[in-house]
């Protein structure tokens, strides 16, 4: 039989084990998050260093964008102008359509 003083002893035996084993679970448990919460904050920093990256590639785009735009508005043609263009053409062509005929006839004359 288990005498009153060794029962006590269990007991507390029994409660510091108890209370060893808390303080270790514990312990692993604070190592676990603070493990989980450094990678977290990496995870966070990389986000951060990724998005600050397509920011900076989106205002570059951007700006290449303007820059195109504004080439283009300056080198190419408008439609005004290549209207304008053709009407020269076309009355060029018809000058010298007149012409050739002119030289046609004058000369068919004078081959009679």
């Amino acid at each position: 039989m288990i005498t009153i003083e060794e029962g006590v002893a269990l007991t507390v035996v029994g409660l510091v084990g108890s209370a060893i084993g808390y303080i270790i679970r514990n312990a692993i448990s604070h190592t676990k998050n603070e493990a989980s919460a450094k990678a977290g904050q990496a995870i966070a920093n990389e986000a951060k260093a990724a998005a600050a990256e397509a920011h900076r590639l989106a205002a570059a785009t951007e700006r290449e964008l303007a820059q195109f735009r504004e080439r283009v508005a300056s080198e190419y043609a408008t439609i005004k102008l290549i209207d304008r263009l053709e009407e020269r053409l076309v009355r060029s062509l018809d000058r010298i359509g007149e012409r050739f005929d002119q030289f046609l006839s004058q000369n068919g004359k004078a081959a009679k």
